[in-house]
């Protein structure tokens, strides 16, 4: 099986956000958000993307006015995910592939949570940056060298050594976004439990 037929044939989204709220990702992951999007500063009224936005399990822990103002859009490959956010946040949803977006151009923001690790993710950057944002915030995951082992319940133990997330080092990212014409501008990190560690990357357009 592969990761994205996990996702959307296979993982329960109760069985996710158990075991995010279990590992404390979730608000690590809207503090993280909440920083860079004050960063990005994106101009009032403009367009937001959150690519692969799942349950929008984060959205319990952002304040209510950091999307207030802003067009926000939520996509993901699983309409069942959708489903559930859409009970925790008013906003556009629309079933989309991040490897393939056919999404309308001009984004002012596109945001990208823990998503990268579970798809083909240079396919993925080169997707998002043709639908033209001014920046892109992208949370990523990184390991200690011995992790600690922690049983996986539900469907999520499909994880548990069957198949497994591709984490991505920071740099490599940064390089790649660099050959899509994206530049670093600011990198963030908030620990975890099992001394993981979740990585906040904001970049922006470079102008031609």
């Amino acid at each position: 099986m592969t990761l994205r037929e996990a996702w959307t044939r296979f993982i329960a989204a109760e069985d996710y956000e158990t075991h995010m709220a279990a590992i404390g990702q979730a608000p690590a992951n809207a503090s993280l958000v909440a920083e860079l999007v004050a960063a990005a500063a994106p101009p009032p009224a403009s367009r937001i993307l959150i690519a692969g936005a799942g349950t929008g399990q984060m959205f319990e822990f952002c304040a209510p006015e950091l999307f207030r103002g802003y067009e926000l859009t939520c996509s993901d490959i699983s309409p069942a995910f959708l489903e559930k956010l859409r009970a925790r946040c008013k906003c556009r949803t629309v079933v989309d592939d991040i490897e393939d977006s056919r999404l309308e151009p001009g984004f002012s923001l596109i945001i990208v949570v823990l998503v990268l690790e579970h798809v083909e993710w240079r396919k993925a950057l080169a997707s998002l940056t043709r639908l033209r944002p001014d920046r892109i915030l992208v949370v990523i995951q990184r390991n200690p060298q011995a992790l600690p082992h922690r049983e996986l319940k539900g469907t999520m133990r499909l994880f548990d050594g069957e198949i497994e997330p591709n984490l991505i080092r920071p740099a490599a990212l940064v390089e790649q976004f660099a050959h899509l014409g994206f530049r670093l501008v600011l990198q963030r990190e908030r620990t975890v439990a099992d001394g993981k560690a979740m990585v906040g990357l904001l970049v922006a357009a470079t102008p031609a």
